[in-house]
C-alpha cells in the first residue's frame, strides 16, 4: 500500500531568472509589447510565491497576502515590499482593457521582481539582468484621502490599541490602525484577542486623521471566509450568543422533522402565490402533491406527521394568500409583485457574509423574510435570531449597493399567524454585535482548521453556552439535555475514537477553509477566487462565461415560475474553452461594466446543457414575471458556485461514528478483525469471478476488491455480487459511488444485465444529477397518483435495491430510520475520503447497524479522493492512529482497510480485457508489479497489428501511417514553443501533431473509424483542448466535434481504441502539476494520473511532449526509455512530422545488450564479461530477452543507489549487476567519445601543469568514465601520472569498481575509493597541491538522481577546494547519456553555485555529443547515440 513520498520538483532561482530573461528579451521591451510581458511576468511571480510557500500550512486569501507573508518571512524592507506589491498591482492592471504602457514603470517592476527573487532565494541577481533594471526602487508617498469606504489589509503586528498592517494599496502600503478609537465606544477592542499575524481584515468607513492613522467604523476579520447569514443568525439562542453554537449546529445530525417540513412547504406556498397569476387558483391538493413528490423520503422518515399537519399547513397557506393578495397590495405602497424576486442571493465580501432572502424587490424598497414557526408569543414580536437574519440582509444591501435603511421597508412574515406580518427597522447596535459574533466564529473556524478541536471539545459545556444563565423550562427540559448529549458524545469516547474524530475534523475543517479562501497553488481554487482572480485569468481558466444574452425563458412545469433560462454564448477568444459541465452548480447574474459577483443580485441554479454557443440553466427558484430576470439586451455572466454540503456531511459523519454501535466503530477503526463464514457457498455461477463473489459472500463484516483498469469491476464483479446477494430472500442492497457519473454506470449495469427488470431499484437524487435514461427510477417518479403515506413507507421498506451517491445518502441519513440493508456495495471507493463514508457505515437502524456488511471496490493506484491539502498538512502522527494504519488523511478508507485486512476479506482482479499486452506491459511493470495483470484475452488483445484491416499502398506508404500501423506505443518528441508570449497551458506545436495524428488515424481506420470509440485525446489543461479543437477543425474528418478531448480526471472510467496524450507543458515548474498524485510503494513511484492516462487505451497509445522537460521526472523518463527501446520514439518537429521528415526506428529487440553493438577495447570487454556479464546472466536468465521488468527495477538507468528504499524483490547487489549490465558499456563508450572530443584540451591542460592528474570520479558509473579516461590518457600521454579517486555511494559499487581498477591494464594507475568527497582527507589534497596538478571532477550521469540541495552542497565543497588549493588547475566534466531526455535541473543548481572562476571552456556549452555504435553496420542496430556535456575550468 502507498507510502507517501514527495515528488515535488523545487523551482530554483535560476529557473525564474531564465524565464524572466526570456520574457524581457523576446522581443525587446517596448510600449507595444509590455502589456503582454506583464501578464507573463505575473505568472513568474505566482510560480515563485507558490514555491516559496509550498511548506506553509496557512491559507492565503490572495497573492497580496502570500506576497506579504514571504516579505515578512524574508525580512524585506518596506521599500522592497512596496515595490513587489506595486509590481503585482501593475500586472493586474495589464490584464485589463484600460492599461497604459509605461516603459519606465515596467523597468521598475522588472527590478522589483528580480530583487524579490534575489531576496527570497538569497541568491544574487544575474549579471545579465543588472543593466536592464534601475539602481533603486520607485519612491512612494502616503495617502491624501481622509475617508476610505473599504480597505483590505494584512496584519503585521498589534498592541493594546493599534494594529500595524500592510495594505493592498499603492498610496499607503504600510499603515497604523487605531482600533481603540474605531467603531462606537471602543466596541472593536474585542479584536485584540482574535488578531493573528497575516490575518486579513476589511476596514469599513475608515477615517484617516491628521497623523495618517486609520480609524475604521467597522472591522471584519478574514472576510473571504463567508458565513451564511442563516447559520450566523441561528447562533443567537435564547440562552446566549456563544460562537461555539456554530460548531454545535454543524455536527448535530440532520433529521427529518415536522417543523422543517412545514417550513419548506410554507416556502413553496409563498412561491406558488407569487408565481401564479391572480386569476388562477392555488389549490392545496396540487401544492401538497407537488411538495410530497419532492419530499417523499422526508415525509416517510418523519415520525411526527399526523392529521394536524395538513390542518396547520392549510392554515399557513391561507395566511400566505392573505398577505400576498391583500395585505401587501393594500398596505405597502412600494410593493410591486412584478418586481419581486424570490430567493435572491448575495455575496458580501465587505462583511464576510452570504445569504439568500425569501422576497426582495429589485429596486430594494421591500424585503421580506418568511418564517413558518413561532414568533415570540409572549411579547407578540419577532424572535431575536429571525430579526438578526433579516437585519443582516439589510446590512448587505447597505454595503453592497449603498442603500439607506430609511429607504427600505423590511418585514418578517410569520405565516403561522393571520397577523404575522411584522415591520422591522435596522438596529445598529445589534448589527455590530452580529458582525462581532461573525468575526469570533470565523476565528474559531480557522482555529479548528489548525487543530483546535481538542481544546474546543474539552472546554465545551452547557454552562459555557448558557451565557444568560437562563433556568426556564425550555432550557432545563429541552435545550440543555440536547446540548449535553452532544457534549457527552464528544467527551465520553475511547481514546482511539477521540483521536480519530479530532484528526479528521481538523482535516475537514482545513479543507473547508481552503475551499472558501483558496491557498493552494492554483489561483482559481477557493470560492474567494470569484473576487480575487483577475478577469483575464478567469477567462484563461474557463471559469467565467461573459457577454451572455437571454434567448429563451420558460417554465419547467406549469405550476412553477420561469426557471429555465437559455442564453447565447458569444464568440470568445480562439483559445477559450469554458470550464463548465452539465449539472454544475452556478451563479447567474446580469452586469454592466466589469462583472463582479459582489455588486449584483445573484440567481443560483444548475447547468442543464452547454454547447459552444449556448447554455441552458435551471434556476433553483423561478420567477413569476419573466422580465424581472432580464431582457434581451442585458448582459449576463455565469460563474461557479460553491457548497459546504460535502464538508458539513463529513463532519456529521464523523460525529455519527461516535454515536455508532461499538462493534461497528471497532471494525471501522481497525480495532476488531473482520469475520468470515467459510461454510457459505455460491448459489450461482459467475465464471472467472467466482472466487471474488464467494469471498464477498463469506465476509461477515466487509470485503475489499481491487479492480485495476479494464478488469470489469463494475460491469462484471459488482454485477455478480449483486446477483448473488439477491439470491438470498428479502436481502436489501445499497449501491453507492462518489460521482453521479459512476452511479449512472451502476444504474446502466442494473438495467443492461436485466437485474432492474427483475428487481426494480430506487435512485436517490434529483433529475440534474441523474442520466435521463435512469430518471424513471427516481423516487419522485415512482409515486402513484393517490398513494398514501403508509403505503409509500411500505413500498420503500420492501424495495430491495437503492442506488445513489455518497453525498446524496449522507444528506439523507434519516433513510436508515426507515430502511435496513444487508449489504452496501461502494464502487470507486478509493476516490472517497474516510469521513465521507463514516456517517453511512456507522448509521443505526433502531438499536442495530443499518448496514450489516459493506463491500468496497476500487483501485488506489488510480486517481484518489480530491483533497486540497499537501502531504505535510494531511500527515497523521498520533500513535493511536498510526497503529490502526492511518498515516495520511487524504487516503481512502479503502486503502487503510485493504492494507490492514486479512487475505480472507480482500481480493484482486488481475485479468484485464482492455489494453493490448504491448500497452499493458509498462503500467504492469511500473505500477502493478504486485498485481501481475494478465490479458483475458479478448480478440483485440491478440491482434498482431493495431489496425488489422489496414492495407498499405504498395509504393507510397508514408512514415506516419507506418508508425501508426506498426507501433502499439509511440512518443513524439517536441521542443519548447517558439512563441514566448503564449499561455504555458497550451502548446501549438503539440496541437498540430495531435491533429495530424487524428487525421491519419481516420484514414488507416477506414470504415471502422468512430469519433466516439476510435480515438480520444487527453491533456492536462483545458486551454490545450481549445487549441487542439482548432487544429482539428482544419482537417477533413467526419463528425470531428464528437472526438473526446479532455483532462485525465474526466477520462477516468472511459476508454478508447487509441489514446493520444498531449503533455503540453513547456516549463519544469509545470511538472509538479502533472505528478501531483504520485506516491512511493517500495521501490516504485506510482504516478496515478499517468496510470489513468495510459490505461485508457485499448489498442494504441501515442504520447506527445517535450522530452527535456518530461525527463526531469523519473516515471516520464522511464516511459520514454521503454518506448525508445521498443522503436516508438520519434524525434521531430510539428512541421517535419506533418511533412513526414522523420524515420521510424526498426532496431532489434534489446539491441543495447548485444555485444556487437559496442566497439570496446579488448581489455575492458574481457573485464566486463568477467565481472559483470557472466554473473548478471547467471542471476537473471531473461536479461537478454524479456528484460523490461528488469530495466524498470533500476529506473532505466536512473536508479538512485544512495537511496535504495525497502524493496524485497531484488537486493542492492542484484540491482547493481543489472545497472552495469545495461548501462556500463554505454557509459564507457560515451565517455571515451567525450574524452576524444576534448582530448586536445585535456592534453594541453595536463602539459601545462606538472603532468600529474587526479581523476576524482563522482559519477554513478562504477568507474566507466574513469576507465575510459585511463585508456584515452595512456594513449595520448603514455607516461602520465594519473591518480584515480572513486567516490561511490554504496559499498557494492565500491567493490565492483575496485575489481576493474585492480585488474590489468588499469591496475597500473593508482586508485583509492571513498564514500563521499568530504571523506577524502586533507592530507590527500595537500599531497596533490605541492606542484600544480590537473584535478578533474567527473560528474557524469550524476545529477539526474540527486536533489538541487545536494547539488548546491557539492558545488560548495568544490569551491572550498578551489579556494584552499589555488595552485591546481581544476576541471569539472559533466555528461548525461540520456541526451534529449536529460534531467539537468540539479546540474543547473550545481553550476549556479560554483565559484565565479569556474567557467565553461566554450561559451556555447552545454553541447550535444555523439558516440558511435554498431561497428559492423548491422541494420538491426543503431549507428550512434547522443549525450549532453559541458567542461568547466578555472583556467
Amino acid at each position: 500500500m502507498p507510502d507517501k513520498t514527495s515528488n515535488h520538483i523545487e523551482l530554483q532561482s535560476f529557473d525564474l531568472y531564465n524565464r524572466i530573461e526570456q520574457i524581457h528579451h523576446s522581443p525587446k521591451a517596448s510600449a507595444d509589447n509590455i502589456q503582454a510581458k506583464y501578464i507573463l511576468l505575473y505568472k513568474v511571480l505566482q510560480q515563485a510565491c507558490y514555491e516559496l510557500t509550498a511548506d506553509a500550512t496557512i491559507a492565503f486569501a490572495n497573492l497580496f497576502a502570500r506576497l506579504d507573508f514571504i516579505c515578512k518571512e524574508r525580512k524585506m524592507t518596506p521599500s522592497d515590499k512596496y515595490a513587489i506589491q506595486t509590481m503585482r498591482r501593475n500586472c493586474n492592471a495589464a490584464m485589463g482593457d484600460n492599461f497604459v504602457a509605461d516603459v519606465n514603470e515596467y523597468r521598475y517592476d522588472l527590478r522589483a521582481l528580480v530583487r524579490f527573487i534575489s531576496l527570497a532565494y538569497e541568491e544574487d541577481i544575474p549579471a545579465s539582468l543588472l543593466p536592464e533594471i534601475p539602481h533603486s526602487n520607485r519612491p512612494y508617498s502616503g495617502t491624501k484621502k481622509s475617508l476610505i469606504e473599504y480597505l483590505r489589509v494584512s496584519v503585521s503586528s498589534w498592541d493594546d490599541t493599534r494594529i500595524f498592517a500592510a495594505t493592498d494599496s499603492d498610496e499607503d502600503p504600510l499603515i497604523i490602525i487605531d482600533y481603540a478609537k474605531a467603531g462606537i465606544n471602543g466596541d472593536q477592542l474585542y479584536l485584540h484577542d482574535l488578531l493573528k499575524e497575516d490575518m486579513q481584515l476589511n476596514l469599513l468607513d475608515t477615517r484617516v486623521d491628521e497623523n495618517n492613522v486609520y480609524i475604521p467604523n467597522l472591522i471584519v476579520v478574514q472576510p473571504d471566509y463567508l458565513i451564511d447569514i442563516s447559520s450566523l443568525a441561528a447562533c443567537f439562542r435564547e440562552y446566549g450568543h456563544h460562537p461555539f453554537n456554530f460548531f454545535i449546529n454543524k455536527i448535530k445530525p440532520r433529521v427529518s422533522t415536522s417543523p422543517i417540513l412545514m417550513g419548506n412547504l410554507a416556502g413553496q406556498f409563498l412561491d406558488d402565490y407569487i408565481n401564479t397569476p391572480l386569476a388562477d387558483a392555488v389549490l392545496y391538493k396540487h401544492s401538497i402533491k407537488k411538495f410530497f413528490a419532492q419530499s417523499a423520503l422526508e415525509f416517510c422518515t418523519c415520525p411526527e406527521i399526523d392529521g394536524r399537519f395538513h390542518e396547520q399547513a392549510q392554515m399557513q397557506m391561507m395566511n400566505i394568500k392573505h398577505f400576498i393578495h391583500e395585505v401587501f397590495p393594500n398596505n405597502i405602497h412600494a410593493f410591486n409583485p412584478k418586481s419581486t424576486l424570490l430567493e435572491a442571493s448575495f455575496i458580501c465580501e465587505k462583511l464576510g457574509l452570504q445569504g439568500r432572502v425569501d422576497m426582495l424587490q429589485k429596486d430594494f424598497k421591500v424585503l421580506v423574510e418568511q418564517k413558518s414557526g413561532k414568533r415570540d408569543e409572549y411579547r407578540r414580536r419577532h424572535k431575536e435570531d429571525h430579526f438578526v437574519q433579516m437585519m443582516l440582509y439589510q446590512g448587505i444591501l447597505m454595503y453592497n449597493f449603498g442603500q439607506k435603511t430609511e429607504d427600505m421597508q423590511t418585514f418578517l412574515l410569520y405565516s403561522k399567524y393571520h397577523d404575522g406580518l411584522v415591520i422591522e427597522h435596522f438596529a445598529e447596535e445589534l448589527f455590530r454585535q452580529s458582525i462581532a459574533l461573525r468575526n469570533r466564529i470565523v476565528v474559531n473556524e480557522t482555529a479548528l482548521a489548525e487543530g483546535a478541536i481538542g481544546n474546543v471539545s474539552d472546554s465545551l459545556s452547557t454552562e459555557m453556552l448558557n451565557e444568560f444563565a437562563v433556568q426556564n423550562k425550555l432550557w432545563t427540559d429541552y435545550q440543555e439535555p440536547q446540548l449535553q448529549e452532544v457534549i457527552n458524545t464528544l467527551k465520553h469516547c475511547s481514546p482511539t475514537e477521540k483521536a480519530y474524530f479530532r484528526r479528521f475534523f481538523t482535516f475537514i475543517s482545513k479543507e473547508q477553509l481552503l475551499a472558501k479562501t483558496g491557498g493552494r497553488n492554483d489561483p482559481s481554487n477557493g470560492f474567494a477566487s470569484l473576487w480575487h482572480t483577475p478577469l483575464p485569468e478567469k477567462i484563461e481558466a474557463g471559469n467565467i462565461l461573459l457577454g451572455l444574452t437571454i434567448t429563451e425563458k420558460r417554465r419547467s412545469s406549469p405550476d412553477k415560475g420561469y426557471d429555465i433560462i437559455k442564453l447565447h454564448i458569444p464568440q470568445q477568444g480562439e483559445d477559450f474553452l469554458p470550464n463548465f459541465r452539465s449539472g454544475d452548480i452556478i451563479i447567474l447574474y446580469s452586469y454592466t461594466g466589469m462583472p463582479d459577483v459582489r455588486n449584483e443580485i445573484l440567481m443560483k441554479g444548475n447547468i442543464i446543457d452547454i454547447t459552444t454557443d449556448e447554455v441552458m440553466v435551471l434556476l433553483r427558484n423561478g420567477q413569476q414575471n419573466k422580465d424581472i430576470i432580464g431582457t434581451e439586451t442585458d448582459l449576463f455572466a455565469i460563474e461557479h458556485d460553491s457548497s459546504d454540503t460535502s464538508s458539513v456531511n463529513a463532519m456529521r459523519g464523523l460525529f455519527a461514528l461516535l454515536t455508532g454501535r461499538r462493534d461497528r466503530k471497532e471494525l471501522l477503526l481497525g480495532l476488531r478483525e473482520p469475520e468470515t463464514d467459510a461454510s457459505l457457498t455460491l448459489n450461482g455461477d459467475y465464471g472467472r469471478f467466482n472466487t471474488q463473489v464467494l469471498k464477498a459472500k463469506q465476509a461477515k463484516d466487509y470485503f475489499m476488491l481491487v479492480g485495476p483498469p479494464g478488469t470489469g469491476k463494475t460491469s462484471c464483479a459488482l454485477r455478480y455480487m449483486v446477483e448473488e446477494a439477491l439470491t438470498e430472500d428479502d436481502s436489501s442492497i445499497l449501491l453507492l459511488s462518489y460521482t453521479n457519473r459512476a452511479v449512472d454506470e451502476i444504474c446502466r449495469m442494473l438495467v443492461d444485465s436485466g437485474i432492474a427488470a427483475r428487481t426494480p431499484f430506487i435512485r436517490i437524487g434529483n433529475e440534474l444529477s441523474c442520466d435521463e435514461l435512469f430518471r424513471t427510477y427516481l423516487l419522485k417518479n415512482l409515486l402513484t397518483e393517490n398513494i398514501h403515506l403508509n403505503e409509500l413507507r411500505n413500498k420503500l421498506t420492501k424495495t430491495r435495491i437503492y442506488v445513489g451517491t455518497t453525498t446524496a445518502i449522507n444528506s439523507r441519513l434519516y433513510l436508515f430510520s426507515l430502511k435496513h440493508f444487508n449489504v452496501a456495495m461502494i464502487d470507486e471507493a478509493s476516490q472517497i475520503l474516510e469521513p465521507d463514508l463514516m456517517g453511512i457505515l456507522s448509521a443505526r437502524h433502531g438499536q442495530y447497524n443499518a448496514i450489516d456488511k459493506f463491500i468496497l471496490i476500487g483501485d488506489y493506484k488510480q486517481l484518489p479522493a480530491i483533497a486540497m491539502q499537501s502531504a505535510e498538512e494531511a500527515e497523521v502522527t498520533d500513535p493511536l492512529l498510526t497503529a490502526i494504519g492511518l498515516t495520511d488523511c487524504r487516503n481512502s478508507l479503502f486503502e487503510r482497510l485493504y492494507k490492514n485486512s486479512p487475505q480472507e476479506v480482500r481480493s484482486i482482479l488481475n485479468k484485464q480485457g482492455r489494453m493490448h499486452p504491448a500497452i499493458a506491459e509498462f503500467p504492469n511493470n511500473a505500477f502493478y508489479h504486485d498485481e501481475h495483470l494478465e490479458s483475458v484475452p479478448l480478440p483485440h488483445q491478440e491482434e498482431e497489428l493495431p489496425y488489422p484491416i489496414y492495407r498499405a499502398p504498395l509504393h507510397n506508404e508514408n512514415n506516419i501511417d507506418r508508425l501508426l500501423t506498426t507501433r502499439r506505443m509511440a512518443f513524439i518528441a517536441t521542443s519548447r514553443p517558439n512563441d514566448e508570449n503564449t499561455s504555458d497551458k497550451s502548446n501549438r506545436e503539440e496541437a498540430k501533431i495531435v491533429a495530424t495524428l487524428i487525421e491519419h488515424i481516420y484514414h488507416v481506420s477506414s470504415i471502422a473509424f468512430s469519433p466516439l470509440r476510435t480515438v480520444g485525446v487527453i491533456v492536462p489543461y483545458r486551454n490545450q483542448i481549445a487549441m487542439i479543437r482548432e487544429e482539428i477543425s482544419y482537417k477533413n474528418i467526419p463528425r470531428k466535434n464528437l472526438i473526446s478531448i479532455d483532462t485525465v480526471e474526466r477520462y477516468q472510467g472511459s476508454q478508447r481504441d487509441v489514446i493520444i496524450y498531449s503533455f503540453t507543458i513547456s516549463s519544469i515548474g509545470q511538472l509538479n502539476f502533472l505528478t501531483a498524485n504520485t506516491f512511493r510503494e517500495g521501490d516504485f513511484m506510482i504516478d496515478r494520473k499517468l496510470n489513468v492516462a495510459i490505461t485508457r487505451a485499448r489498442k494504441q497509445l501515442i504520447l506527445v511532449g517535450n522530452p527535456h522537460i518530461l525527463g526531469a521526472d523519473l516515471t516520464f523518463y522511464k516511459l520514454m526509455e521503454y518506448i525508445r527501446m521498443n522503436n516508438g520514439y520519434i524525434d521531430t518537429t510539428a512541421d517535419e512530422f506533418a511533412r513526414e521528415k522523420f524515420s521510424v526506428p526498426q532496431y532489434a529487440a534489446n539491441w543495447d545488450v548485444k555485444p556487437q553493438c559496442y566497439q570496446l577495447p579488448e581489455a575492458f570487454s574481457a573485464l566486463f564479461r568477467q565481472y559483470i556479464a557472466n554473473e548478471t546472466e547467471k542471476r537473471f536468465p531473461t536479461v537478454t530477452t524479456n528484460n523490461a521488468p528488469l530495466r524498470e527495477t533500476i529506473g532505466y538507468g536512473r536508479y538512485d543507489f544512495g537511496n535504495t528504499g525497502n524493496s524485497s524483490l531484488f537486493s542492492a547487489t542484484d540491482k547493481l549487476y543489472l545497472y552495469n549490465y545495461f548501462y556500463m558499456r554505454r557509459s564507457y563508450t560515451a565517455a571515451r567519445s567525450l574524452f576524444e572530443t576534448i582530448g586536445g584540451w585535456l592534453t594541453s591542460a595536463s602539459s601545462n601543469v606538472s603532468g600529474k592528474v587526479v581523476f576524482c570520479d563522482v559519477s554513478y558509473e562504477c568507474g566507466a568514465s574513469g576507465l575510459a579516461f585511463i585508456d584515452m590518457i595512456q594513449r595520448r600521454i603514455p607516461h602520465s601520472d594519473v591518480m584515480y579517486a572513486g567516490i561511490y555511494p554504496t559499498e557494492e559499487m565500491d567493490r565492483m569498481a575496485y575489481n576493474f581498477f585492480s585488474s590489468e591494464p588499469y591496475s597500473k594507475v593508482s586508485s583509492c575509493f571513498y564514500p563521499r568527497i568530504g571523506a577524502i582527507q586533507t592530507e590527500f589534497w595537500k599531497a596533490h597541491s605541492v606542484l600544480s596538478e590537473l584535478i578533474i571532477f567527473n560528474m557524469s550521469n550524476l545529477f539526474d538522481r540527486i536533489q538541487p540541495i545536494e547539488a548546491r552542497h557539492l558545488a560548495l565543497q568544490i569551491n572550498q577546494l578551489v579556494q584552499a588549493y589555488p595552485l591546481n588547475h581544476y576541471a569539472i566534466i559533466y555528461r548525461d547519456d540520456a541526451g534529449q531526455r536529460t534531467n539537468d535541473h540539479s546540474y543547473k543548481a550545481f553550476r549556479t553555485h560554483l565559484h565565479h572562476s569556474l567557467k565553461p571552456i566554450n561559451e556555447q556549452m552545454p553541447l550535444e555529443g555523439k558516440y558511435y555504435l554498431n561497428p559492423e553496420k548491422d541494420e538491426a542496430l543503431p549507428d550512434s547515440g547522443t549525450y549532453n556535456y559541458e567542461v568547466i575550468s578555472n583556467r
